[in-house]
């Protein structure tokens, strides 16, 4: 998916693609080239939230940006300022909005730290799709960078593609914890990427939360598993039946 071909050809591929995605990191994965192919830095896919969440760090399912980026984001205090807040209520179209223009009721050392939060992160605008799922609810598919204008046919093609993929990764998301599981629903996941291979670093990132934050998650699941090591706590979840 380096170089465009035609529109259908190109769409077609990267269904394709999809349906074949059995893991959260297989969509990760893919969800990555489609963010480079439509020419953005970054992506992610964020929920509701639960319990009245009021930031996006609370949101986030999945996210490929830096981790530091979200939370930055949140500290700025701008989120039910931006036009993410109605797109995370799950209604609305998909819209492509630039970072310097598109908040309201910002005061002018708000907007001073928005342009500083651009510079840093060297990007101007986002690519929202609003997305619903029937046992989910409301959410959202964004993409970050610095991007020019997009056409009605790039618009059209990546919200059709942003909604696949949060349908595909809802349905490839661990399955609810079972009922009997010590584990949280974060303790969890952290075990699911473990047992995929991936490190603190990089689920970490997949997750936006710290490297550290990781750690607690495994040690804790260790723990409650009286397992020695994280490899250990993989091995008896699954055998227990707690992660797939």
């Amino acid at each position: 998916m380096k170089a465009r071909r035609s529109d259908d050809e190109s769409l077609d591929s990267i269904r394709l693609r999809l349906d074949k995605c059995a893991t959260q990191f297989d969509l990760f994965r893919l969800l990555r080239e489609i963010t480079e192919f439509y020419g953005f830095d970054s992506f992610f896919v964020a929920g509701s939230g639960e319990d009245g969440a009021r930031t996006l760090s609370d949101m986030i399912i999945i996210s490929s940006a830096q981790s530091n980026l979200i939370q930055r984001y949140d500290d700025l205090g701008l989120f039910d300022k931006s036009p993410l807040r109605r797109a995370l209520a799950g209604t609305g179209v998909p819209f492509h909005c630039r970072l310097d223009v598109d908040f309201q009721g910002c005061t002018p050392e708000q907007l001073q730290a928005l342009k500083a939060f651009r510079e840093d992160f060297n990007i101007d605008s986002c690519f929202v799709t609003p997305v619903y799922h029937r046992d989910f609810g409301p959410g959202t598919v964004c993409f970050l960078g610095k991007k020019e204008p997009m056409c009605f046919a790039d618009i059209a093609d990546l919200a059709l593609v942003s909604q696949l993929a949060h349908q595909k990764l809802r349905s490839v998301s661990a399955q609810p914890a079972v009922v009997d599981s010590p584990l949280t629903e974060r303790e969890r996941e952290c075990l699911v990427w473990t047992s995929s291979g991936k490190t603190s670093v990089e689920i970490a990132r997949i997750l936006t939360l710290s490297e550290h934050t990781v750690n607690h998650y495994l040690n804790n699941a260790a723990r409650k598993l009286n397992a020695v090591n994280r490899t250990q706590a993989v091995a008896f979840a699954i055998r227990q039946g707690f992660i797939d």
